[in-house]
C-alpha cells in the first residue's frame, strides 16, 4: 500500500530557529522547510506557537535595537509589523493545530511523564493532527514524544535516504482524504 508525504509538526522552537537569525539551529530550520516542499510534505504547528513567536520576535529584537541605543516608537512599530509578518508567514507554510479543553485533559496525561505544559501541548497537538514526525531541538521532548520524533538534521537526513513514512493511503484521495483525516481528530 502507498503513502501518502508525511506530516511534521514544527515545535515551536524550529519556527524560533526560522525567524530569529542570531540563532544556531537557523540553517538546518531553513534546509528542513525546503526538503518539506520538495517531498510535498504537510507541516503544521501548534496554534500556541504563533504567539510565543509573535512574543519572542519582539523582544529579541527590541533588545538588540537598545544595545545600540534607545528604542524609538517607530522602531517599536516595525518590530511589531515584523512579528505580526512572522506569524503571518508560518499560517502561509504550514497548518495551524488548533487546540481546546480536550487537549488539557491530554495534557494532564502527558504530565506524568513529562512535566512541562507548553511541551505537553505540542505533543498534544501531535495526537490530534496526526503528525508522523515531530521535529524539535529539545532532547527532553524526543523523548516523550507520542510520535517519532526528529531533529531537523535528523529529518533531512531521513528525507534524502527516502524513509520518511507518511500515512498509508485509503480510498479517499485528494483534498476530501485530507478533511475527513482533519475531522477524524476532533472524534
Amino acid at each position: 500500500m502507498a503513502a501518502n508525504p508525511p506530516i511534521l509538526l514544527l515545535d515551536t522552537n524550529i519556527w524560533l530557529d526560522i525567524y530569529l537569525p542570531h540563532r544556531a539551529g537557523r540553517q538546518d530550520a531553513l534546509a528542513l522547510l525546503g526538503e518539506a516542499r520538495k517531498r510535498d510534505a504537510g507541516v503544521a504547528f501548534a496554534s500556541q506557537a504563533a504567539l510565543d513567536v509573535y512574543c519572542r520576535v519582539i523582544v529579541d529584537n527590541k533588545r538588540w535595537i537598545r544595545q545600540s541605543g534607545p528604542l524609538t516608537e517607530d522602531a517599536a512599530r516595525a518590530i511589531k509589523r515584523l512579528a505580526w509578518d512572522c506569524v503571518n508567514e508560518m499560517q502561509q507554510i504550514a497548518t495551524a493545530v488548533p487546540f481546546d479543553a480536550g487537549d488539557f485533559y491530554q495534557c494532564a496525561k502527558f504530565r506524568d511523564v513529562h512535566d512541562d505544559l507548553e511541551d505537553d501541548l505540542i505533543m498534544s497537538a501531535c495526537v490530534r493532527s496526526k503528525a508522523n514526525y515531530l521535529v524539535t531541538n529539545d532532547r527532553k521532548l524526543m523523548a516523550h514524544s507520542p510520535i517519532d520524533a526528529r531533529t531537523p538534521r535528523q529529518m533531512i537526513e531521513l528525507f534524502r535516504a527516502g524513509l520518511a513514512k507518511g500515512t498509508p493511503t485509503t480510498d479517499q484521495q485528494g483534498t476530501s482524504y485530507w478533511l475527513y483525516r482533519w475531522l477524524e481528530s476532533y472524534e
